[in-house]
């Protein structure tokens, strides 16, 4: 798998940004074959490069950059494009480490580097066991890694997939331009529905089709900085119902649910 590496093979690649050259072939592996098509004209475009150039300068700087460069594009990994089912789109990648390694692996909120649970996944947890199971599921567990979201057919998206280290949100402006290209070219024609994730994801509204279901929420980061429960209005109700009004599955918002 791709997405994750270990030990001294880890340590080796946490600058790795600085040898990047633009080229299709070196990153094709990265998204998963269903997305090339959509995937290529853009790695292959000057916004791209002009992205990878300032990451490039910023590592040869010596700025520490996450997530690990081969996890950038990992929710294009894990959630293949013929099984989306939703978008959900939240702020950028943690900015901290922890024992020499990158807290963000390359999904919205997922920490399964370090496999210690960050506060806000915490609080998503908490909201949606508050939520879908009147605020008690014993049997449901809570793991670092939410793959088992992505593999349901969540896009698990930050609005930066970069960030630098101590720096939240540094990198939010400089992958605009990849925001707005996943929505206007590759998912204005799906009719999926996107979740939106604190006011930086927010901002992306404007980029999304006429007709196409959202829904914008706090993210659970803020509550967690203000230690207090994270309201999620119902979200994950509606989603499912939604879903099942559209002939699909409902998502299991947690692992093991006693259905």
């Amino acid at each position: 798998m791709i997405s994750q590496l270990h030990g001294n093979q880890k340590r080796k690649h946490l600058h790795n940004y600085q040898y990047f050259n633009m080229n299709w072939e070196k990153f094709k592996d990265q998204f998963h074959p269903s997305w090339h098509r959509f995937m290529q004209p853009f790695i292959e475009s000057e916004a791209c490069d002009n992205i990878y150039k300032y990451l490039k300068a910023e590592s040869q700087r010596g700025k520490k950059i996450a997530p690990l460069s081969q996890n950038v594009y990992r929710c294009f990994y894990e959630t293949p494009y013929d099984e989306l089912r939703l978008v959900m789109i939240g702020m950028c990648p943690y900015h901290s480490m922890r024992n020499g390694e990158y807290v963000a692996d390359g999904l919205l909120m997922g920490c399964s580097t370090t496999g210690v649970l960050q506060p806000s996944l915490i609080k998503f947890y908490d909201g949606v066991e508050k939520e879908m199971f009147n605020g008690l599921c014993v049997t449901c567990e809570r793991p670092p890694d939410v793959s088992f979201l992505a593999k349901q057919g969540i896009l698990m998206y930050n609005a930066a997939l970069t960030t630098e280290i101590n720096k939240a949100g540094s990198h939010i402006d400089l992958w605009e331009p990849f925001t707005k290209y996943l929505f206007e070219e590759v998912l204005a024609t799906t009719g999926v529905p996107v979740v939106f994730l604190g006011k930086d994801a927010a901002k992306y509204t404007k980029y999304v089709a006429p007709f196409t279901w959202s829904f914008t929420m706090s993210h659970p980061a803020s509550a967690s900085y203000k230690q207090t429960d994270w309201d999620t209005e119902g979200t994950f109700t509606k989603i499912n119902k939604l879903l099942r009004e559209n002939n699909n599955l409902e998502i299991d918002w947690m692992l093991d649910t006693p259905f």
